[in-house]
């Protein structure tokens, strides 16, 4: 499979920093994303439309794995384990969305090809997110995440002290880390109370090819996070809740702090949450039932 991460690097990695758009006619691709997402090229790089940006990303595109277990049990034919970014992009318009192993690459490689000045950083050993240079705020880099199932509606200025983001229940802080000076912790709370804070980063260490290919690598072992369950994660801003689904159970939280958590029995059930409360209509979570079933996974199992 080691021919397979080496297109997985120039997929991933071609386009980091901001690219001069007088320079190279803007890929087709480009366009096709921001119409997913209802938008337009911005006449020039802003907090503004980043705070866009961001809210139609996470209400519009799932956090889901589905696309993962379906990109691993194709991959042979594939040959890839990730998409390349055109192939992801067509995606998207098929109601499906990703995990931090695509939804944050390839958004960084959107806005470098829109003029924005960013970069990817790895959080701890398994998670990625994105860094931002903005001319309004020349000695700040900001911290956005789109694979991380967190209200993160807005770039986050961690570095002036106005580190958190919060919706309904849900709060995130990019604090600084208390033992090592220049390393900041992504710490989650629900209702006010610490879930927790694993994920480190330093935000002068960019992270390379090298990291990154490691990291998808390691994603797609049989025993990994996301290739041993279902998940698909919604914010639905307009509707004042978040939708999350892990294996059979659907959980849906709201912005007065309500919680309801419903027990799905059966695939149809499944497949009804998807179509009605999810509006995910396109997203084939049938089929990546069945890839769990064939790795020994039983998502109705109790814990």
């Amino acid at each position: 499979m080691n021919f397979l991460l080496n297109v997985l690097y120039f997929n991933l990695n071609m386009g980091y920093g901001a690219v001069d758009m007088n320079k190279q006619k803007t890929p087709d691709w480009v366009f096709q994303y921001l119409k997913k997402l209802h938008l337009t090229i911005p006449e020039s790089a802003s907090y503004e439309f980043l705070e866009l940006f961001c809210k139609r990303h996470l209400s519009m595109l799932p956090f889901e794995n589905v696309s993962k277990l379906l990109d691993f049990s194709d991959c042979k034919t594939n040959q890839y384990y990730v998409p390349p970014v055109e192939k992801y992009v067509e995606n998207l318009f098929n109601d499906f969305g990703g995990t931090c192993m695509v939804l944050n690459p390839y958004a960084q490689k959107l806005l470098s090809c829109i003029g924005y000045d960013c970069d990817l950083v790895l959080l701890g050993s398994g998670h990625t997110a994105i860094l931002v240079k903005l001319p309004e705020f020349p000695s700040e880099r900001l911290f956005m995440d789109f694979g991380g199932a967190a209200p993160i509606f807005r770039p986050v200025r961690f570095e002036n002290r106005k580190n958190s983001s919060t919706y309904g229940p849900d709060e995130i802080q990019i604090l600084p880390d208390e033992e090592q000076e220049g390393y900041y912790r992504f710490t989650r709370y629900r209702n006010g109370n610490f879930v927790n804070n694993s994920w480190i980063f330093n935000p002068d260490t960019v992270c390379s090819a090298q990291d990154l290919n490691k990291v998808i690598k390691n994603s797609f072992k049989k025993d990994a996070f996301f290739m041993s369950k279902l998940r698909v994660d919604l914010f639905q801003i307009k509707k004042g809740r978040t939708l999350s689904l892990n294996n059979n159970k659907l959980t849906i939280r709201t912005l007065d702090l309500r919680e309801n958590e419903i027990k799905l029995s059966n695939i149809e059930e499944i497949e009804s949450v998807i179509h009605k409360e999810f509006s995910l209509h396109k997203l084939p979570v049938r089929r990546a039932i069945k890839v769990l079933n064939e790795l020994d996974i039983d998502i109705f199992q109790e814990n």
